[in-house]
């Protein structure tokens, strides 16, 4: 049994942990930015895989400020049919689509539309309007693919949540929200939060109400000294009508032994792309210059949630999805054959060491000592 902490007391770390979500900003004056133009349609090509179903794609930028949002649809060929949908939540500040632009385009040219919500005006929105702005965002944006000329249809029976930092706790959110027949949002099928952080609690949500049918993965980094793990222990935890069998947590480790060295660290799920980017962010430069793509990304953060949707459009459980558990956290070998260290995957939080974030940051509550609310003790399932 592993047990212990996580301690990310590197300074890169703490650069790049802080860079992604603008912290700098808290104390510089910002611009504030939003696009005057309700809808801006244009298409892209990007490098293609030999895999890549689609050699090209779509966008769409609706709306202005804090709750303006971009679409993303498959084309090269255009989906005759109904596509999958899945809501990209950023982090902090990371307004500009261009900084997940690499992961964006996975998920588009593998055939799934992406809805894009801001949800934030820069440094101008409160964080308790995070999740009306973004579920604003959702709701429009459906509503446009589902009526709109020329648009991709989605297939509300196909949607899927990812979030990074602040976005990751909103794709939880979301998910309860959902659960409400009033609440006019698809339920998700699957739901991947990635580093997530909460800001400011939100009073009567409850992440108990997320659905029992829903796949979650939460996923935490050893060197993310800007959040650590709390928030996603409590995600992992509190999501109680969700079976063992449908969830998972994982912990990913760094790995300096080869060139560029694969750090576990907030700003990980990260990766610049620049047919994505719109030009916004108060720090658009140093967040371009963090957002790398490496192995992390490609055999770690996007398979992991590329297993889990297709699990859930499917029907089946992440049980079933990571059967052959090797291969699940399996990242690839170095040049020298070396394999990458695995990330840590399971489903008893007492058996995954914590991450806390060190060198005195607090910008987040956290509460190490004390086990998340609703903490299950239900063992380990090897």
């Amino acid at each position: 049994m592993l047990r212990g902490s996580c301690l990310g007391m590197g300074g890169r770390s703490l650069v790049r942990g802080l860079g992604l979500l603008g912290v700098f900003g808290l104390t510089t004056a910002g611009v504030l930015r939003a696009d005057d133009q309700p809808a801006r349609p244009t298409t892209g090509t990007t490098e293609l895989a030999d895999n890549s179903a689609h050699r090209a794609f779509k966008r769409y930028e609706i709306g202005e400020g804090p709750r303006s949002y971009w679409i993303f649809e498959p084309n090269d060929p255009k989906p005759e049919d109904r596509a999958p949908v899945v809501v990209f939540l950023h982090g902090w500040f990371a307004v500009n689509p261009g900084f997940y632009g690499a992961w964006i385009d996975h998920l588009v040219r593998d055939g799934k539309i992406v809805i894009f919500p801001t949800y934030q005006n820069e440094v101008g929105t409160h964080p308790q309007d995070f999740l009306p702005n973004a579920v604003a965002a959702i709701r429009d944006a459906l509503g446009v693919l589902a009526t709109g000329v020329g648009h991709v249809r989605p297939d509300p029976g196909r949607f899927a949540l990812i979030g990074h930092s602040a976005g990751g706790n909103l794709a939880a959110q979301i998910a309860a929200l959902a659960a409400d027949p009033h609440a006019d949002l698809p339920v998700p099928q699957a739901v991947i939060a990635t580093m997530p952080g909460e800001i400011v609690p939100i009073p009567n949500l409850s992440l108990s109400s997320v659905g029992a049918s829903t796949l979650l993965i939460v996923m935490v980094g050893e060197e993310d000294v800007l959040v650590g793990d709390l928030r996603g222990r409590q995600i992992f935890a509190q999501t109680t009508a969700i079976p063992l069998s449908r969830k998972r947590f994982v912990l990913f480790r760094s790995d300096r032994h080869g060139y560029p060295p694969l750090i576990a660290e907030h700003t990980a799920p990260s990766g610049h792309h620049s047919r994505f980017d719109n030009g916004a962010g108060v720090f658009r430069a140093f967040q371009v210059g963090l957002a790398e793509v490496n192995a992390l990304d490609r055999a770690g953060f996007w398979r992991m949630a590329d297993l889990t949707m297709d699990a859930a459009f499917a029907n089946k459980t992440l049980d079933e999805a990571a059967r052959d558990e090797e291969q699940f956290r399996h990242l690839g070998f170095w040049s020298d054959g070396r394999k990458v260290i695995q990330p840590i995957v399971g489903i008893d939080l007492d058996s995954i060491p914590r991450v806390v974030p060190g060198n005195g940051l607090r910008l987040f509550p956290r509460n190490v000592s004390a086990k998340p609310k609703d903490a299950m003790n239900e063992g380990v399932r090897r």
